[in-house]
């Protein structure tokens, strides 16, 4: 189910995303008084297709649902004649301020996109937990300025706090570019100004989830439990016949307090036999199990396979989160922004090889967090389409030939050095743009099969 799911997601996201992308193209060129010949998602041949309107545009869905295009009257090629009655519709014919605009659509209605999906889900009431720390490791980077347990933040710089994890994407950006961070935090009555030297920070493995836990931004935790609700497949709890509704007493003959002390005791044990007390129908009885070795970034960790029974958080522990059109549409943009620089800050990161290129995902990666987000709900998965639609337009942006940002790049040349030698320095870097994106396709596919095997 997992894997139909995670292949459901993923041809449904690659679908939405390249009609929006492709969509930009199109509506913006009709606008612009340009002849669309074919709107087509995928590639290859048609799986369905349909001609219609004044113009005979050709509605397509191919087999390749890795992208799409639009092909429009006069685009770049000299082969197909073109009637004299519709030399003013060609692409080629249009002034540069037109060709750039139809070009910068696709990429301009991937962000546009994003932000109507963020505005949108910014709009729901949402219950969250309070901006108060958690169990903040010593080691940490709030650790080791004082902050502890219990401590409330007020503030990120000049921005108020509603959750913990509110800023977590303004937090990655401002250690990207090794900037200090200045955190209000109200600790036993008491407001402490708090700034954090984000020069000593190391970036080259990290992703905005490790990064807030290395900088010890750990919520509190919910209503702890042993009782299990969830058995993976396969796993080393299945092998031993450990099942939803179970509860774990013991580990090695001790009793359990929590979950925290379940994990703290399997983790370090990848590979050896550990004995569990488990209650069953008010029974207890012992099992044997051996965690299976999980590599997480350079550490292998046991794990059982099991997931607890979510207990809610308290009503004093929980906001709810209301915005108005307004402020929700705020909030879409500047998520948007900032989600935005950050991709392109980590990109320059990794040419510079500041941080690892195994941040790069591919199409596996991608496929299997849409299967989890699709399952776990819209909200989640219509996030994952706002990210991944952020994404495509950051990338198509590059100048790179193939890309929109090529085609961008070659307008400038143009302005300044004329078209023929714009379209004779295009066409001379297009088997570079195809190496580059055959690499980075490579890279990703790598890093993917990777993930599989570790």
């Amino acid at each position: 189910m997992s894997l139909i799911y995670s292949i459901f997601g993923f041809i449904l996201a690659i679908g939405i995303l390249v009609a929006v992308h492709e969509f930009g193209h199109f509506w913006v060129a009709r606008k612009l008084g340009v002849k669309v010949l074919t709107f087509s998602i995928g590639f290859g041949k048609p799986l369905w297709s349909k001609v219609a309107g004044e113009d005979q545009i050709e509605y397509r869905i191919a087999r390749i649902p890795l992208g799409g295009y639009v092909k429009m009257l006069g685009e770049g090629s000299t082969d197909e004649p073109i009637p004299a009655k519709d030399a003013h519709r060609a692409f080629d014919n249009q002034p540069i301020w037109k060709r750039a605009c139809i070009v910068a659509a696709g990429p301009g209605i991937n962000f546009l996109f994003a932000i109507i999906v963020f505005m949108g889900i910014g709009m729901l009431d949402q219950d969250r937990v309070i901006p108060v720390f958690g169990d903040v490791p010593e080691a940490s980077v709030v650790g080791q300025l004082g902050v502890q347990g219990g401590d409330r933040l007020l503030k990120v710089d000049d921005r108020e706090v509603q959750t913990l994890m509110q800023h977590d994407l303004y937090l990655f950006n401002k250690v990207l570019k090794r900037s200090p961070i200045e955190l209000t935090v109200e600790s036993q009555g008491q407001v402490r100004e708090l700034t954090i030297d984000t020069s000593d920070i190391p970036i080259y493995k990290i992703n905005p989830q490790s990064l807030m836990r290395l900088l010890g931004f750990v919520e509190i935790a919910p209503p702890d439990t042993t009782e299990i609700e969830f058995v993976q497949p396969g796993s080393p709890a299945e092998q031993a016949d450990i099942r939803a509704g179970d509860r774990l007493v013991a580990i090695d003959q001790e009793p359990l307090s929590g979950w925290r002390e379940l994990g703290e005791k399997v983790s370090p044990s990848a590979g050896k036999a550990l004995s569990l007390g488990v209650e069953r129908d008010g029974q207890t009885f012992e099992v044997r199990v051996t965690p299976a070795a999980v590599k997480v970034g350079e550490q292998e960790i046991g794990r059982l396979g099991v997931q607890r029974v979510f207990i809610p958080y308290p009503d004093d522990q929980k906001v709810t989160i209301s915005r108005g059109p307004i402020e929700a549409l705020g909030h879409g943009v500047r998520q948007t922004w900032e989600m935005s620089t950050l991709i392109v800050r980590m990109l320059g990161k990794m040419i510079t090889l500041q941080v690892s290129y195994q941040n790069i995902n591919g199409p596996i990666m991608i496929a299997d967090v849409a299967g989890k987000a699709i399952q776990i709900g819209p909200e989640v998965y219509l996030t994952f389409l706002a990210l991944i639609s952020i994404s495509l337009g950051v990338m198509n942006l590059l100048p790179i030939p193939m890309l929109d940002g090529g085609h961008l790049a070659s307008y400038v040349i143009e302005v300044f050095a004329g078209k023929d030698i714009a379209q004779r320095a295009f066409i001379a870097m297009q088997p570079l743009g195809l190496l580059m994106l055959a690499g980075l396709m490579s890279l990703a596919f790598y890093n993917d099969i990777l993930r599989i095997f570790n």
